[in-house]
């Protein structure tokens, strides 16, 4: 597909979100008028889908320069890179030979967003000077926080993966339903009479587990935190050791935003023909790499499905190499990752006119209001 084609087709998906939940476009229209970016210098790294650039437009329209990070090469849509660039922004993609967040960076952002934490990080680790120029950052995922919380940081981070709204909609509602339309994408698999293990029982483990049991499979919850494990059992789950679930599921789902959760080791005696899924942030929840080391053969069933052998143990299908589903796919519907994007975009506003000290701090309540409010607009149902 030509380039420009690639961005036409992207420009289309945009549309079409902002037609059936037009949050976006209320808060380009605000910031159109105000120019609350003018003068300064953002780098934002995301994944590159549809819901990125349809937050992206209207921030543009603020003012201001945006330099774009792409978060992973498995969740880069390269038509959004071309409609980035046909914004005017400059994209870095991952992928390439060069260091793209070095090369972000290079602009001097006032102003860092982040997910997974690695662009603040760079930011300290390798440009101290830059860093006691940055104004402020926020940071939208588990993983990224978890990554900041053991660094002195030398300006304020939002966390806003630890919002109401971040837990309660987005985590819990976007990823459990969008990451069920995307195993079926890939498979063809229907969810009823199946049996579904869930690794980790927080917001993003919860939704997965109760979508999968809406759709009328069997669920059973694996979970290290005492208080969590107990959540699933008075949620109707069980909560089997590891090894015993591997050997009755079909599909095992990753949630638990800690690498190596499932280990090849652990699935020597996992079912025949397990289905491996990740939803956490990185790549790293599943031993992709132990799996293909423990691999006596490779059978590449589909775009994004593959079957690996494993020596001495069953074989087991791996789907989107590990990387988050739902993200790969940009799958579900785009009101509660629309919504987060809302609060990452007030954020970002409320920064420009207000100092913070350093460290990790929440988002305001009063910021998670107006977002829920203008999403309730969205919806149609703005009464109070």
């Amino acid at each position: 597909m030509h380039a420009d084609e690639r961005s036409a087709r992207a420009a289309a998906d945009v549309a079409r979100i902002n037609a059936f939940f037009p949050i976006m476009p209320v808060l380009g229209n605000r910031w159109a008028a105000s120019r609350p970016f003018e003068g300064r210098t953002i780098v934002l790294s995301a994944h590159l889908t549809t819901l990125t650039a349809t937050l992206l437009r209207e921030l543009s329209l603020g003012g201001g320069t945006w330099i774009v990070v792409g978060a992973s090469e498995a969740t880069t849509d390269q038509g959004v890179v071309n409609l980035l660039r046909d914004y005017g922004m400059d994209v870095y993609a991952p992928g390439g030979r060069e260091d793209h967040l070095a090369r972000a960076l290079d602009h001097e952002p006032d102003l860092l967003a982040d997910v997974g934490g690695l662009l603040i990080a760079n930011a300290i680790e390798r440009r101290p000077d830059l860093a006691k120029k940055i104004k402020a950052a926020v940071e939208v995922t588990r993983s990224g926080v978890t990554r900041l919380q053991g660094m002195k940081l030398p300006f304020g981070v939002i966390n806003i993966n630890d919002s109401q709204l971040k837990y309660g909609v987005e985590n819990r509602h976007g990823v459990g339903e969008g990451l069920w339309h995307s195993v079926q994408t890939l498979t063809g698999m229907h969810l009823s009479g199946r049996r579904v293990g869930v690794i980790g029982y927080g917001p993003v483990g919860r939704g997965v587990a109760a979508y999968a049991r809406a759709a009328g499979a069997a669920v059973e919850v694996v979970e290290t935190n005492p208080i969590r494990r107990l959540y699933a059992h008075y949620d109707g789950y069980p909560v089997p050791r590891p090894e015993d679930m591997l050997k009755r599921v079909g599909i095992v789902v990753t949630a638990s935003g800690r690498i190596g959760v499932l280990k090849v080791s652990d699935l020597a005696g996992a079912r025949e023909g397990i289905v491996l899924v990740n939803v956490g942030h990185g790549n790293d929840e599943i031993d992709v790499q132990g799996i293909l080391s423990a691999s006596s053969g490779v059978d590449h069933v589909a775009e994004k499905v593959v079957r690996y052998k494993l020596e001495g143990g069953p074989t087991v299908v791996l789907l989107a190499g590990g990387h988050p589903l739902n993200i790969v796919m940009n799958s579900g519907s785009p009101e509660p990752v629309l919504l987060h994007f809302a609060l990452l975009g007030l954020t970002l506003e409320w920064l420009t006119g207000n100092p913070v000290a350093p460290g990790m701090i929440d988002v305001l309540p009063a910021i998670e209001e107006e977002a829920a409010n203008l999403a309730l607009q969205a919806l149609g149902m703005g009464h109070g």
